[in-house]
């Protein structure tokens, strides 16, 4: 029998006497309880709704934030490229295709195929596909331009498939079309297609001149697009010469339906659900703040003129207050949730920010939707009191009879085995690591029994193991260093911090006396994985470099054979990556090795630059036959600061799954260039721990600053307190 059972006897025979007492009171009240119940259920259920619809708007509003972001960094790339191929020459050949060509259709570029989200009204009035190549774009000139005229143009813009198609793939889903419109009459579309109308000129389109007058990247209200009549949102920025004066605007368009659908309103409101994206503004002559609907699914509408603007909705409601304390909520970026009337019916409405300018993701949900499930809910509760109203009294009698017969034995067989396990807890809490139980039940306690008696000596093995770890532990710190070299014209730190016991990271000093006082090793390595396989690893390294560091023969060469003996050790099976250095004080000269290591950061503060000590080869221990070179560099000024760190840095991760990342590395270099080396290497650690918060240490982090002193300096910088 199963402990469950007997604990539930047990408790019935505890509450026998109040149960029955209490069951005759609540017999009378029981009907009253569920119509309460029902009520509360159905005031739950309506607040969940609201939270809901809330949530929901949130999360529609990040996905704006998100996609609108991500169009914009695709335009800015988009602009690069245009005032790139516009700083080139113009080729000589130019393969130029124009919209006569692609309507004619008897001079068409490769890879035409019939699109998949571009459609236009056929003359029959149906919804047809449109051809389509993703491998050209279409040029068209505005009325009463000459190609003679623009013809350095049109041959720099005959470059741009290439970067249309590359920038493209950011977000092929959303992106419609790209193009760009030059100042001079030239337009060109991406992906290449035909039927522009008569007397089509880009620069009197609202993106073209909405750009031209904020002079900046700029989102345009719902257009008609001339080509498709699909309603279009586009975002657009002006596009410059290499002499800076104005050339044009470079724009994207995205299909208003493909960006409504892609925000999530629940299945069962979603037949009577608005989604609307709003922003404030002031009503023309009124001087006051209204919400002006920029784009809702009634915008869409097929067979629209491509030159008549779209009559852009303002929303209303019967409750001003309300309505004035969302308009404020806007525009303070706040979200909001509040129950007001929408076209005649009470609404629930949920609204948050969708970016950093002045959008907003609104859903309206009529409320006789949601108030309907709540009313289902609280008709559900009240038939099921009722239910239990006529099984209560039958049900009691049976309880009764049944806790009469299985109490005594079942208190008895329950509280033994638990007494049992007590008492042999206790005495390993005691320190007697050989206690055991008796248990011989075959329920849930007896298997507990037998789990508690396999316990113990795994306990102890245990407790060995972590005593074996702490000794590794204080081994592997005894080989790192205890305190940076002092060289003269060096100052030098290093640190590291393991996420484990032991670690696969490795960090040396290595004084070449005998080569010169002046000359310095640096070692720095990192090995897969953690724990004591990679410790042995980093000690096995350790120890080859050491002991040829000091020898006849090139750096290069000493690679090769701390490769080789790794390689004969660990058959190939582990691995470390690993960068030396060797930096000269007094020539002012660096050389180094690195065996598929991140190349170290030089920092220059006198001209504020960053540099890498690029070059090497793959890691230590894959391929025992491989070569390494050996590269140098000279001249180093004064003041330069070289660090050299392990992934750990860059790859950590706060709360949220963010990256911290080289450039904040650089940053933090840059800030503290003034300081000692120990002080940038405590400011990287600290700045480390900060950005991780409450997240734990995922991978060993080591850190190496070295700092080049002026030829005059007496000693380095003293580390602040």
């Amino acid at each position: 029998m199963r402990i469950r059972w007997k604990l539930l006897i047990l408790l019935l025979a505890i509450a026998l006497v109040p149960l029955g007492f209490i069951s005759w009171v609540q017999h009378r009240s029981l009907d009253g309880l569920g119509r309460e119940l029902g009520s509360h259920a159905s005031a739950d259920l309506i607040a969940r709704a609201g939270r809901q619809l809330q949530q929901v708007a949130d999360h529609d509003g990040a996905t704006v934030r998100r996609e609108t972001e991500i169009i914009e960094q695709v335009l800015r790339a988009q602009a690069r490229e245009v005032e790139r191929c516009l700083a080139t020459g113009p080729p000589k050949s130019p393969e130029v295709f124009w919209a006569e060509d692609y309507d004619r259709g008897e001079v068409l570029p490769d890879g035409m195929v019939l699109s998949t989200k571009h459609f236009r009204m056929s003359d029959r009035g149906t919804r047809e596909a449109m051809p389509v190549t993703y491998q050209q774009q279409v040029f068209i000139l505005a009325p009463r331009v000459d190609r003679g005229d623009v013809a350095d143009d049109v041959a720099r813009l005959s470059l741009m498939p290439s970067a249309y198609q590359f920038v493209r793939q950011a977000q092929p889903g959303l992106i419609h079309w790209q193009y760009t419109g030059m100042d001079a009459g030239v337009h060109t579309s991406y992906p290449g297609h035909g039927g522009y109308p008569e007397g089509f000129d880009p620069r009197q389109r609202s993106w073209y001149t909405t750009a031209i007058t904020e002079g900046d990247l700029v989102w345009s209200p719902p257009y008609v697009d001339a080509s498709t009549r699909q309603v279009m949102l586009t975002v657009s920025m002006p596009v410059k010469y290499a002499d800076g004066t104005m050339a044009g605007v470079t724009a994207i368009d995205v299909e208003l339906l493909s960006l409504v659908r892609r925000l999530e309103v629940p299945s069962a409101w979603s037949s009577d659900a608005r989604t609307l994206i709003v922003e404030t503004r002031n009503r023309a002559g009124g001087g006051t703040t209204g919400i002006l609907i920029r784009a809702q699914q009634s915008y869409a509408k097929e067979g629209q003129h491509w030159n008549l603007p779209i009559d852009l909705e303002w929303l209303d409601s019967g409750d001003e207050a309300q309505m004035r304390e969302m308009t404020a909520n806007m525009g303070g970026h706040r979200s909001g949730l509040y129950k007001m009337s929408y076209q005649g019916r009470d609404s629930l409405w949920a609204h948050a920010s969708a970016d950093d300018r002045n959008a907003h993701v609104l859903l309206i949900v009529p409320y006789e939707e949601i108030i309907a499930q709540a009313m289902e809910a609280e008709a559900d509760v009240l038939s099921r009191t009722r239910r239990l109203l006529r099984t209560a009294g039958i049900m009691l009698v049976v309880v009764v009879v049944i806790v009469l017969l299985a109490a005594f034995r079942g208190s008895k067989v329950v509280t033994r085995p638990v007494a049992d396990l007590a008492d042999a807890a206790g005495r390993i809490a005691a320190g007697d690591l050989e206690a055991c139980t008796n248990i011989t039940t075959r329920d849930e306690l007896g298997e507990l029994g037998r789990a508690f008696n396999d316990m113990v000596p795994q306990l102890a093995d245990r407790m060995r193991l972590r005593e074996s770890l702490t000794l590794a532990m204080e081994v592997q710190q005894n080989l790192l260093p205890d305190s940076p070299p002092r060289i003269e014209g060096l100052d030098v730190a290093g640190k590291s911090l393991y996420c484990d016991e032991t670690g696969g990271d490795y960090y040396d000093f290595i004084e070449l006396t005998e080569m010169s006082p002046y000359c310095l090793g640096v070692v720095v390595g990192d090995v897969t994985g953690h724990g004591i396989a990679a410790a042995l690893l980093m000690a096995t390294a350790r120890a080859l470099l050491r002991s040829r560091a000091d020898r006849p023969g090139g750096m290069a060469d000493m690679m090769d054979d701390i490769n080789r003996r790794l390689c004969a050790d660990t058959g190939g099976r582990r691995f470390m990556t690993l960068v030396y250095l060797l930096i000269d004080a007094k020539s002012r000269t660096l050389r180094w090795v690195n065996a598929g290591h991140d190349a170290p950061i030089i920092y220059d503060p006198n001209s504020g630059r960053f540099d890498e000590l690029v070059g090497g080869g793959i890691p230590l221990g894959i391929e025992g036959a491989w070569s390494y070179d050996e590269y140098s560099s000279e001249a180093s000024p004064d003041g330069q600061i070289i660090v050299i760190g392990t992934d750990g840095i860059w790859e950590a991760r706060n709360p949220q799954g963010n990256m911290f990342g080289k450039e904040a590395l650089r940053e933090i270099i840059r800030e503290h260039a003034d300081r000692s080396a120990e002080d940038i290497s405590l400011a990287v650690t600290e700045t480390l721990t900060a950005f991780r918060k409450t997240r734990s240490q995922e991978d060993d982090i080591t850190l190496v600053v070295v700092k080049v002193l002026p030829r005059d300096a007496a000693a380095p910088p003293t580390s602040s307190a």
